[in-house]
């Protein structure tokens, strides 16, 4: 990304942020009265349909009218098959250690469940853990409910924050360095953060603050491939994983 408005005078950056923090702002707003409302009136089961809307429309609204705009924000089609790639790549590597170390974290244990690592190493100091028996499932609603993860959540989570909220925050902050062959900036954190923060404020479930890790990854996507294609399909793909692990343990 060329970082035209982060050459702008301070107080152009200035009112990038501003405007940054409304848009943010309003956007949590809008969500949490769409919460509250489905939970005591009930939106016959479109909430996430327009939690998705709010998602989308106040970019919209927000950036300029231009193709140059949404592209340079990342909001493109990209390289589809590229995309793909790197995201069927980065669920190699990422999968596998979630499935093994997931159920220790969620404080999981089965005196009859099939020994795992931990028992193959000897066990760990301290740990009594065995890992569950697990069996393929599909979650109630899928195979069809997976391509609501990719359209209604993976697709304008990341129109928000990889395409609209990162890119504001790299214009507002100039410094990059290569990580893993991305250039990326303070932009990789706080979009983080500010993911994990409007999970968190919906209910306040502190588990919720845990998705700042995936956004790393969909944020450095982003600045490997340039759009937010690549991020989409790893964003579909993580919550299709973690729903399907989830089912196979009878969660």
């Amino acid at each position: 990304m060329v970082d035209d408005d982060a050459r702008q005078p301070l107080h152009r950056r200035k009112s990038l942020l501003s405007e940054l923090g409304l848009i943010y702002g309003l956007q949590l707003g809008l969500i949490v009265v769409l919460v509250r409302v489905d939970e005591a009136l009930g939106l016959s089961g479109n909430l996430h349909a327009l939690i998705a809307g709010v998602f989308i429309a106040l970019p919209v609204l927000a950036l300029d009218r231009t193709d140059r705009a949404y592209g340079r924000y990342g909001i493109s089609w990209g390289r589809p098959v590229g995309d793909i790639a790197y995201a069927a790549v980065l669920s190699l590597i990422l999968f596998p250690p979630i499935a093994l170390f997931a159920p220790a974290v969620w404080g999981m244990s089965d005196p009859g469940c099939t020994p795992g690592l931990f028992e193959a190493l000897g066990g760990l100091p301290g740990a009594a853990f065995c890992y569950p028996n697990w069996s393929f499932a599909w979650p109630a609603g899928y195979p069809g409910g997976a391509l609501t993860h990719l359209v209604v959540v993976a697709l304008p989570e990341e129109f928000f924050y990889r395409g609209y909220v990162m890119g504001r925050l790299d214009d507002i902050f100039k410094g990059r360095v290569r990580l893993f062959g991305a250039q990326v900036g303070w932009s990789l954190l706080i979009q983080a953060a500010l993911f994990a923060l409007g999970h968190y404020l919906i209910d306040f479930r502190p588990g919720r603050l845990a998705v700042f890790f995936p956004a790393l990854a969909f944020g450095w996507l982003r600045a490997k491939r340039g759009s937010i294609g690549a991020g989409v399909a790893f964003h579909a793909s993580s919550n299709i994983f973690m729903d399907t692990f989830r089912a196979g343990l009878g969660l």
